[in-house]
């Protein structure tokens, strides 16, 4: 089965807009981890009254530097693209094959093995699949029975798919 989506998109702001799927899952995880054993430190001290006031700003300034690694990841990733291919919006074209997804982009060929894919999230614009490749999918580029075709095929590889019904 060969599903074809053309005419994605790549640029500054797409990335932007989008810029917290770019972390890994792990990363996110052990951030919203930290917050939470976070919150329940300042509780304890609140209870015990040993509450001090510079402990309500280390949560903020963590979430701010954070936040500030994000753009910065963003940044780079959108320069590089710059670097390589001369542009600020890149067009590439995705081919879901049974092995993997071919990417086509300024004539290039980038095979993504469907094993290297990590995560596959639906932002409600894009989906995104989180490899080392970062390819990203415009929704409105595919109808509705590709979609449905593109989900069949993560779930049968076993991807995590979090891909919303149409």
């Amino acid at each position: 089965m060969e599903i074809a989506i053309k005419d994605n998109k790549r640029n500054w702001q797409i990335v932007k807009d989008n810029r917290r799927y770019l972390f890994p899952p792990k990363i996110r995880l052990a951030f919203k981890i930290c917050i939470l054993v976070y919150a329940v430190l300042v509780l304890i001290n609140v209870l015990m009254r040993q509450f001090k006031l510079w402990m309500a700003f280390v949560l903020p300034i963590a979430i701010i530097v954070f936040e500030v690694q994000i753009y910065y990841f963003a940044k780079k990733t959108i320069n590089l693209q710059k670097e390589i291919f001369k542009k600020e919006e890149i067009s590439f074209d995705l081919v879901f094959l049974d092995e993997g997804i071919d990417m086509i982009q300024e004539s290039q060929h980038t095979f993504i093995e469907y094993k290297t894919i990590k995560e596959v999230i639906d932002t409600g614009t894009l989906i995104m699949m989180l490899t080392r490749a970062g390819a990203v999918l415009e929704k409105k580029n595919a109808t509705k029975t590709q979609y449905e075709g593109i989900r069949e095929i993560f779930e049968k590889k076993n991807i995590l798919c979090k891909m919303k019904n149409i």
